[in-house]
């Protein structure tokens, strides 16, 4: 069973517990490849916030002499399962959820040289999509830290619909000198014995992303998704504007030499 089990990781790298109550906020990341530790690519997020809840997000993904191949645009019409668009200039890969005259439609592509197949949005109570992971940790926070396994329905754009996910608290630990909890996110059931895990490490304090490990959201030429390490320095996240936000949107995509 081929499930591209891609948990988006600008999803997961949320801002501060603390959210401002109006402006932008902008930090980037790193990814290496989970075997050999090389380059893989890196991550620009500008975030918007409105009313002190985070409405938009913008993501950059970069070759390793900064020139954007791929962008994510995620706006938060339901914090669980926001509507989002992944366009990769490198494969072709599209993905996303688009609202459109009251109904919401999940679609993909995973090349180019394909059309797009399309389905209407699973109608699941607690649907969870895309960066609405994030949403999820943090309203199950002091649950997963008491140790229950919770169950969660996720949305797979490849396959059109959702399956059941676990996620559990699997341990406390420093991470880059920052003490972490670390959460595990697997398919529920039969097939969780088989296909690869992903582990996230959140700050204790500020609850936001300092490592993802596991499956990333773009793939390789072969369609897999790559094995990614990502990881953040919260130290690094800073204040941005609406231009910074808009140069991303508008920023030309083209593969990597």
């Amino acid at each position: 069973m081929r499930i591209g089990v891609a948990i988006i990781v600008c999803l997961l790298a949320g801002a501060a517990l603390a959210a401002p109550a109006d402006g932008y906020f902008t930090y980037s990341g790193t990814a290496t490849d989970r075997r050999t530790g090389a380059f893989l690519y890196g991550e620009r997020h500008v975030l918007r916030y409105e009313s002190g809840r985070l409405s938009e997000r913008g993501v950059l993904y970069t070759c390793r002499d900064g020139t954007p191949f791929a962008r994510k645009f995620v706006r938060y019409v339901d914090a669980a399962a926001p509507d989002f668009l992944l366009e990769d200039a490198a494969t072709g890969l599209r993905e996303g959820i688009r609202s459109d005259g009251g109904g919401r439609t999940v679609f993909f592509r995973a090349h180019r040289s394909e059309r797009d197949r399309s389905g209407p949005l699973p109608a699941v109570p607690g649907l969870v999509a895309d960066a609405g992971f994030d949403e999820f940790v943090r309203s199950n926070w002091q649950r997963l830290l008491h140790d229950e396994t919770l169950q969660m329905r996720f949305l797979v754009p490849s396959r059109l619909d959702d399956f059941a996910f676990q996620v559990q608290h699997l341990r406390s630990e420093p991470y880059d000198g920052v003490p972490a909890e670390v959460f595990r996110l697997r398919l529920s059931g039969f097939w969780g014995w088989f296909l690869p895990s992903i582990d996230v490490y959140y700050s204790a304090k500020e609850r936001v992303l300092v490592r993802y490990d596991g499956l990333s959201d773009l793939r390789n030429a072969a369609g897999d998704n790559l094995q990614a390490e990502l990881t953040f320095k919260p130290e690094d996240r800073r204040d941005a504007d609406a231009h910074a936000l808009q140069e991303l949107l508008e920023a030309r995509l083209s593969a990597c030499k």
